[in-house]
């Protein structure tokens, strides 16, 4: 396992430095539920970069890609599924430095959205 501290430090600036801790533990959890994930349909994990929004992983077995959108679309559901719509201005989600009374959803969304924008222009470069 390998730790990018530029792309943990890129992730925080992105989503929010005002709870960074909660980035942090947000991206802790989301890559072991990624690499359990992965172990347990015997992907054979042999590389593992924890770097928050730029975590990646890699396994011997090819044209397993389409795994990656597992964790995202599993934070955004519950992101969405715990937040209260009427308490959140979409402009404030939008503002990394913005202030939230219950922080975590809207933390985990935006988490979910980068991943995906990420995830989106690697997979279109191969």
């Amino acid at each position: 396992m390998f730790l990018d501290i530029t792309g943990i430090l890129l992730s925080i600036l992105i989503v929010s430095p005002r709870y960074w801790f909660i980035v942090m533990a947000i991206s802790a959890v989301e890559l072991g539920l990624f690499v359990s994930i992965s172990t347990a349909l015997s992907l054979k994990v042999t590389e593992v970069i924890a770097g928050g929004i730029f975590s990646s992983i890699t396994w011997n077995s090819s044209g397993k890609d389409i795994l990656y959108l597992i964790d995202p679309l599993f934070l955004f559901t519950i992101g969405f599924g715990l937040l209260k719509h009427d308490k959140v201005s979409w402009i404030d989600a939008v503002n990394p430095f913005a202030c939230f009374k219950k922080p975590w959803p809207v933390i985990m969304i935006k988490i979910s959205i980068f991943r995906l924008l990420i995830f989106s222009l690697f997979w279109a470069e191969k």
